[in-house]
C-alpha cells in the first residue's frame, strides 16, 4: 500500500489566503488536503473547499471532520455529490461525533449511533438512491437528492480514536481518521490484525507556536516530525496529515515529500 503525506488546511489560515496555500500544497506534491468543519476557522469548509477544487487539478480533496448534527446527512450528500463532479472525482468525506461542548452551546445533543446511521444514509444518498431509515438518531422516508450522482464513490471516513469509534469504522466507513499516538498505533493493530482500512493519521505540526493544538502530541521542527512519521508508516497507516499552523510550517513540511 502507498504511503501519502497530506496536510490539513490551517484552520488559522485566513481566507484571503487560502489559494496561496493552495498553490503550495499542489506545487510542493502534497497527496491531499483535509479541510476541517469548525466553528474556529475564518471560514466556512465547504466554501473553502470550493476554492481550493478550483484553483488546483490533481490535488485531492477531504471534507471533514465534519459531524451529523450541524450537517445534516441529506444537506452533506447533496453538497458531496456536486463536489465530486466540480472537483473532478477527488472528493472524500470524514465523519466524526463532534465536539460536545460546542455542541451543546448550539443546543444538540449527541446520540450514540448518528455517525454511524449518517454514514449509511451518505452512502445511498449521493449515488442517487431512494433512501428511507427508521434510525435512532435519523428519521428519513424515501429521500433522494435530484444531483447527478458521481462518475466515482465517494470515500467515507469515519473519526476514530476510541477503540469502539473504530470498531464502528470496521462496519461502515471505507477508512479512519484518527490522531497520531502510539496508544492509536496499538488499536489499530488490534482492531485490523484480519481486516485494514485506509487509515489517515493527524501530526499537529507548528515551528514557532507553542500553543497551536495545545493539548495534543504537537512536533516543532521537521526532524520531530520525521520521526513521528517514520513510527506512523511502522505502524501500517498509509496517510500522514500535517496539520500545519502558516506557510513557512507548511513549506517546512513538504522537505517529507522531497
Amino acid at each position: 500500500m502507498a504511503f501519502n503525506i497530506s496536510v490539513e488546511l490551517s484552520h488559522v489560515c485566513p481566507l484571503e489566503e487560502i489559494t496561496k496555500h493552495t498553490a503550495a500544497l499542489e506545487y510542493h506534491g502534497y497527496y491531499r488536503v483535509w479541510i476541517p468543519d469548525t466553528i474556529v476557522s475564518p471560514w466556512e469548509a465547504w466554501l473553502a473547499a470550493s476554492l481550493i477544487m478550483q484553483h488546483t487539478s490533481h490535488l485531492e480533496i477531504g471534507l471533514g471532520v465534519t459531524n451529523p448534527y450541524t450537517r445534516h446527512p441529506v444537506v452533506v450528500a447533496q453538497m458531496a455529490a456536486t463536489m465530486q463532479r466540480l472537483s473532478g472525482q477527488r472528493l472524500a468525506l470524514s465523519i466524526g461525533k463532534g465536539i460536545e461542548r460546542v455542541l451543546e452551546k448550539a443546543g444538540i445533543n449527541q446520540h450514540d449511533s448518528a455517525v454511524e446511521e449518517c454514514i449509511t444514509v451518505l452512502r445511498s444518498l449521493i449515488v442517487g438512491e431512494r433512501t428511507s431509515i427508521d434510525g435512532q438518531a435519523f428519521h428519513i422516508d424515501g429521500m433522494r437528492i435530484r444531483t447527478l450522482p458521481p462518475d466515482k464513490v465517494v470515500p467515507i471516513y469515519l473519526a476514530a480514536i476510541s477503540p469502539p469509534s473504530w470498531e464502528a469504522a470496521m462496519r461502515v466507513a471505507d477508512g479512519v481518521a484518527t490522531i497520531w499516538s502510539d496508544e492509536i498505533a496499538e488499536i489499530r493493530g488490534r482492531v485490523m490484525a484480519e481486516r485494514t482500512l485506509p487509515t489517515a493519521a493527524l501530526i499537529p505540526f507548528s515551528l514557532s507556536q507553542g500553543d497551536f493544538f495545545e493539548g495534543l502530541n504537537r512536533v516543532s521542527s521537521l526532524d520531530e516530525l520525521r520521526e513521528c512519521v517514520e513510527k506512523v508508516k511502522v505502524a501500517g497507516i498509509d496517510e500522514v496529515i500535517v496539520a500545519y499552523r502558516d506557510i513557512t510550517d507548511l513549506e517546512t513540511a513538504a522537505r517529507l515529500i522531497e
